[in-house]
């Protein structure tokens, strides 16, 4: 009686198994009818189905998936059941419906249906395209366990996949010490900033479906939500009041004044510093106009003596 018991069971989980890649295939065909997907297994929350590639290159973008799939369940969670349908370009009139005519790179992030599609132009931005889509599609889920009726607020989602995305790309280094600058030079007195000062960080909801180019989609800003996380954990990504990022933002900003000398000392650097540029211009100025002077004065060269050739040409 076990063993039928244990034969029964395990004749279950075969049949389940493949039905549940099968339905993951269906998903993409469905969606996207009329190519031929094949589903990869990956060791993450999400599934994947590839058309029209081979299947060196398809588990080489599994790789990508798995792995910025995982990084965004454990941090943020929001992707059981999701699925990814990545296909090459020749499937692009698949995808036709979901962009204007024209744009090269077609991706959308279908949050309702859980469903992330991309259609490659440029294989060099399929990595990005993953990095950059799949928080949406997870914020979207993270909205409706939240219960927020219109999904995760805007412009805060998207700057929490740009976090994402500068980290897979490692330019949150970059894109930091070019804020440094820019916001030392914009806001010279953070500490007087209110919370109305802030931007609205909690003003607007994300379409669905949400299309985007990867090429076009880098920004600065998820240094941002890097100083957010390094402050309060990843649990403030599921705070979604504009009051908690608000405030974050004003102490993001006093914590970059607070990298730079305060007071007089900290303005005449600064003063000292644009002078220096002017003064170096300046003297790149007076060089050049220098060697033009020198060059205009010079001695013209006189012309060559055609005889000396002539006179080698006899004797030879």
């Amino acid at each position: 009686m076990r063993q039928s018991i244990f034969v029964a069971l395990a004749a279950l989980a075969l049949l389940l198994a493949p039905g549940s890649a099968q339905a993951d295939a269906t998903r993409c065909e469905a969606r996207f009818p009329g190519a031929d997907w094949q589903t990869y297994d990956l060791d993450a929350p999400v599934t994947l189905a590839t058309a029209g590639m081979t299947d060196a290159m398809s588990l080489r973008f599994a790789g990508d998936v798995t792995r910025m799939a995982n990084l965004i369940q454990t941090e943020l969670g929001g992707l059981d059941g999701a699925a990814v349908c990545l296909a090459t370009p020749e499937l692009a009139p698949v995808f036709s419906d979901l962009v204007a005519p024209g744009q090269r790179l077609h991706v959308g992030v279908f949050a309702e249906e859980k469903i992330m599609a991309l259609s490659a132009v440029e294989t060099r931005s399929i990595d990005d395209a993953i990095a950059f889509g799949l928080p949406h599609l997870a914020l979207w889920q993270v909205a409706e366990e939240l219960g927020l009726p219109n999904g995760y607020p805007e412009p805060l989602g998207s700057t929490i996949a740009h976090w994402y995305l500068a980290r897979d790309t490692d330019r949150l280094a970059q894109f930091r010490s070019q804020l440094v600058v820019t916001i030392y030079l914009d806001d010279p007195n953070p500490e007087e900033r209110t919370l109305e000062d802030a931007a609205l960080w909690v003003g607007d909801v994300k379409e669905d479906p949400y299309l985007f180019d990867p090429q076009f989609v880098g920004s600065q800003m998820g240094v941002f939500v890097d100083f957010a996380v390094a402050e309060e954990g990843t649990g403030v990504l599921r705070a979604t009041d504009q009051a908690t990022w608000a405030g974050l933002e004003n102490r993001w900003r006093i914590s970059i004044r607070d990298e730079f000398p305060r007071g007089n000392f900290g303005v005449w650097i600064g003063v000292a510093i644009f002078v220096g540029f002017i003064v170096l211009a300046a003297l790149l100025a007076y060089g050049r106009r220098r060697q033009k002077r020198k060059a205009a004065q010079r001695r013209p060269t006189p012309p060559v003596d055609e005889s000396l050739f002539e006179s080698q040409v006899e004797g030879g």
